[in-house]
């Protein structure tokens, strides 16, 4: 497949890691549906964008349209805290309704917006929280006004005190707390429901940036997909040596992150530690599993889109795809807040174990077995599907690389010990098809063994 080889390329993440078990199909299937208990269907919807009211260039009118075009069922608009007014914050939720129909929702948000690091900024997505105003609505006073995020230049992570407030704020009215482009930052401390594993902002940034520095457009775009992958993986790719101008030899990431930072701001930015040591989503995954937090945190995809009202948008661009029971804005709330999603450029995926969807819980006792059903299609046209990964407790399963646009499968696994498993999906055009890689992770299906 040297099609895909290529189009990984040099900056691509490492795709075969250690195997922990051999596993066997022992079931076709097929369908989309998610769950037997279910009468689920599956949404999409992007939830990070921006309009006119803060530093967006669309309308709601704009984003719905440009979202129904590419097959999204719902956008939840989240303009930046410090850019509303009670007058427009008002005026948000009124184009939002009536944005909504019985086939779309529009849903008002809003981003509280801290620290500005090239790389691990304090930002956060308040979901479902009807007021942005701490206290006394006429101040109109945001969350990183009452509690300040200061800058941080050395761009090692957010101010883990100013976050938590935020969370806590959010979760007082009954929201939802979203870490924005996190760069591996997150910290347990932080109390957030969910991280952007995928922010097609900050892919494009740091494509941006590699491109002023002179890399070709492909190996500029691996950068960004590299640096994205850091809230994924945490420091495992720091390591990976890339060629760097003025530099005959390839030299780490970590210190190409360095030396970049510093050409771009003047202070250089060291990633992992001891600096500033990154979490991986596993590693939050595996807290929860271990009883070291009480609830787990769910990986989500967004456009980031500043570009709202433009014609080449990205709303959409990067979305998640949601079971939910009904089209509504109660249900979509409650979907995210389960983990019932994927988080996806391309790919959609249909997982559950022993017939619980992602986000939930199944209970198997020792030495049972888990029956891993999957059902994953391309959905681009002329993409296949190159590498499925089934992920448990961190590690990888071997790879299943179906080279056709869809898989569907059972997978068994005997189980000795509470855990979890998620799915990675990279999917690319077929030879002679444009087109760059497609990337879709499932949230993850607790173990709980009795």
């Amino acid at each position: 497949m040297r099609a895909p080889k290529r189009a990984l390329g040099l900056f691509a993440i490492a795709l075969v890691v250690a195997l922990a078990f051999f596993v066997v199909p022992d079931v076709t299937d097929s369908g989309q549906q998610a769950s037997a208990d279910a009468p689920f269907q599956l949404i999409y919807y992007d939830g990070h964008m921006h309009t006119t009211r803060s530093d967006g260039s669309g309308s709601v009118a704009d984003i719905k349209a440009t979202a129904q075009a590419r097959g999204l069922s719902a956008v939840i608009i989240t303009d930046h805290c410090t850019s509303l007014t009670q007058e427009n914050w008002t005026s948000l939720k009124a184009e939002t309704a009536a944005a909504s129909d019985s086939t779309f929702l529009a849903l008002p948000a809003f981003e509280i917006t801290g620290s500005e690091g090239l790389l691990n900024r304090g930002h956060m997505n308040a979901y479902n929280a009807p007021d942005p105003f701490v206290g006394d609505d006429s101040l109109e006073l945001c969350p990183e006004e009452v509690w300040p995020d200061p800058p941080n230049p050395a761009g090692t992570g957010a101010n883990a005190e100013s976050l938590e407030k935020w969370a806590s704020y959010v979760h007082s009215q009954g929201g939802i707390a979203n870490h924005n482009h996190t760069s591996g930052s997150t910290q347990l401390s932080y109390g957030v429901n969910n991280i952007e594993i995928y922010n097609q902002g900050h892919v494009d940034d740091v494509a941006s940036y590699a491109a002023q520095l002179g890399y070709p457009p492909e190996q500029a775009w691996q950068f960004g997909i590299m640096l994205n992958n850091l809230a994924i993986y945490g420091e495992r790719d720091l390591g990976i040596e890339v060629p760097f101008p003025g530099f005959e030899d390839p030299i780490p990431v970590k210190v190409a992150v360095y030396l970049a930072t510093a050409y771009f701001t003047g202070v250089g930015q060291w990633l992992g530690a001891p600096q500033a040591p990154l979490n991986s989503w596993d590693d939050l995954l595996m807290a929860y599993v271990d009883g070291t937090v009480k609830r787990p945190i769910f990986a989500v995809a967004n456009s980031d889109a500043h570009n709202t009202g433009d014609a080449d948008s990205n709303v959409g661009v990067a979305k998640n795809g949601l079971y939910v029971k009904a089209l509504t804005a109660d249900e979509v709330y409650k979907a995210i807040k389960s983990g019932r999603s994927f988080a996806t450029t391309g790919p959609s995926i249909a997982f559950d174990i022993n017939g619980k969807l992602m986000g939930s819980t199944v209970k198997i006792a020792s030495g049972d077995t888990a029956k891993l059903k999957l059902d994953v299609t391309a959905e681009t046209p002329g993409y296949i599907l190159y590498e499925i990964r089934i992920v448990e407790n961190g590690a990888a399963w071997p790879t299943i690389s179906p080279l056709s646009p869809t898989y569907q499968a059972t997978l068994s696994d005997t189980v000795s010990a509470d855990g979890y498993y998620r799915i990675e999906v990279t999917s690319v055009p077929a030879p002679g098809v444009p087109g760059l890689p497609q990337f879709a992770y499932s949230n993850p299906v607790f173990v709980d063994v009795p």
